[in-house]
């Protein structure tokens, strides 16, 4: 009886540690469980929410419209630079070499033959005057390229040649010679029209600036050109147009005058430009067979001391005659 109690005591007793153990294993908590509070997620404002999106957009490396915007700019500059340093580059390798070959010629004589191709002036003269041992003084208002080609010429002929096609001047002191621009001065005196009334339209049309012209006295015979200066007033080129960078146009002392200080071909032209402008407005009288004059040009009002409007008027009426005959 005694080992029968002890027995069911120690059945008893292994099955309440099983139970114990039991208990204890269900009551852990599993892994990837957690309490309810964890397992539900806390509830976010909408502000928030978008914020979260706004910063998960960032940190997957998602772009906001504003940084492509500056990107986009970048890479339009950077494209601009690199597009302008092709543009240079291209402009370098095409622009034409500039040439200057010297050679002393075999003959008795000092005779060279010389070759130009967009040459600065500066550097020919200077070239010129170190090879072969002459003094030249270049003005240093001298500027501008040549192109030219001599063959069988003495260096004297050559550098008169050069000096005349580029508007410049000799002028040999002992054994130096100067080389300066060939600026000349032309006064013009203008017999119909007047040579203020020329300049100042010339100068409003321009929009520039120009020399301010000394006083003069108008002349007696200007009135009766006003209409050339009208018809002069229409063209697009002025008298300022016709002149050099170096040109100047003056209004001269001498009564209805201008002063020309340029180089010959620009005061050839203005010469021939003035002699255009400056003629004498005829009149004549038409008289109309089936039309009457008022019909074609209106009431027709002459001014005392002009003829403009009168010359006005017969033209057009030659004109509208001329059609109906």
């Amino acid at each position: 009886m005694t080992l029968k109690k002890i027995g069911l005591i120690g059945l008893i007793s292994f099955l309440f540690m099983l139970y114990n153990c039991g208990n204890s294993l269900f009551a852990r908590p599993q892994p990837g469980v957690e309490n309810e509070a964890d397992e539900k997620p806390a509830q976010m404002s909408p502000a928030a929410s978008s914020a979260g999106q706004k910063s998960s957009s960032v940190d997957d490396g998602e772009e906001e419209p504003g940084d492509e915007k500056e990107e986009a700019d970048d890479q339009e500059s950077k494209d601009g630079k690199e597009a302008e340093k092709k543009k240079e580059v291209k402009k370098e390798l095409t622009a034409p070499v500039p040439v200057l070959e010297i050679k002393r010629l075999e003959n008795e004589l000092p005779v060279y033959s010389i070759e130009l191709r967009n040459v600065e002036l500066s550097d020919l003269f200077r070239v010129i005057a170190h090879d072969y041992n002459l003094n030249i003084l270049v003005d240093k208002d001298i500027q501008g390229k040549i192109t030219a080609s001599f063959t069988n010429i003495s260096l004297e002929e050559a550098l008169e040649g050069i000096a005349e096609i580029s508007n410049l001047v000799l002028e040999k002191k002992g054994s130096i010679v100067k080389v300066s621009p060939h600026l000349i001065t032309k006064m013009v005196v203008l017999k119909y029209i007047q040579a203020r009334k020329l300049l100042d339209t010339a100068k409003a049309t321009q929009g520039t600036e120009a020399a301010s012209p000394t006083v003069a006295q108008p002349s007696a015979a200007a009135g009766s050109g006003d209409a050339a200066l009208e018809e002069a007033k229409k063209e697009e080129s002025t008298i300022y147009d016709l002149i050099s960078a170096k040109g100047k146009i003056l209004l001269g002392q001498v009564p209805n005058s201008i002063i020309v200080i340029d180089y010959p071909p620009y005061v050839a032209r203005i010469e021939a430009y003035l002699q255009q402008i400056d003629q004498r407005m005829t009149s004549k009288v038409f008289k109309m067979k089936y039309l009457k004059a008022s019909d074609v040009v209106g009431v027709v009002t002459t001014e005392s001391g002009t003829g403009s409007s009168t010359t006005s008027a017969s033209t057009t009426s030659s004109t509208s005659s001329s059609t109906s005959n």
